[in-house]
């Protein structure tokens, strides 16, 4: 039997239209995504998301290296995005390891869009997915990740 561990939710309010927000979070991810938060031995040049249902969601370090860290599941602009997380609780990609994130996208008023944000399927990572929803619960995982973005696109007004 397969232990449910309950999935990881966020949101913020950014100030940035539904279409701009999505923009920002996808195609300009490196404006936004820590540079401390990457499992190349190489600090992070760009963060990519390629745009398209079985696109790469990766990161190509100084030093030209590469690291995968999923694929894009669902492909909806300015609605959804939907990524697999496969990295390990050992920090390492994993074929085999699939978590989903996905990240929802709603116009609230003129020039202000709410981000959801949940990471879900985390009994993928077995005897670690307590532990790594307790990581993902931190104020410097996806808390902070979305308060950076929110930084980038623009506080509501």
């Amino acid at each position: 039997m397969i232990e449910t561990v309950e999935a990881v939710r966020r949101e913020v309010v950014v100030g940035a239209g539904r279409e701009r927000a999505f923009e920002i979070f996808t195609a300009d991810m490196t404006s936004w995504w820590p540079g401390s938060h990457h499992i190349g031995d190489a600090p992070i040049e760009r963060v990519i998301i390629e745009p398209r249902s079985g696109g790469r969601w990766y990161t190509v370090h100084q030093d030209g290296s590469e690291t995968c860290t999923g694929v894009v599941a669902v492909w909806d602009p300015p609605a959804r995005l939907v990524v697999t997380w496969q990295i390990g609780a050992d920090w390492k990609y994993h074929d085999d390891l699939v978590t989903t994130v996905d990240v929802r996208f709603e116009e609230v008023a003129p020039g202000r869009t709410r981000v959801r944000l949940e990471h879900r399927d985390l009994a993928a990572f077995g005897a670690d997915a307590a532990k790594m929803r307790e990581t993902f619960e931190q104020p410097g995982a996806w808390t902070g990740i979305l308060e950076t973005f929110a930084r980038v696109a623009g506080q509501p007004a």
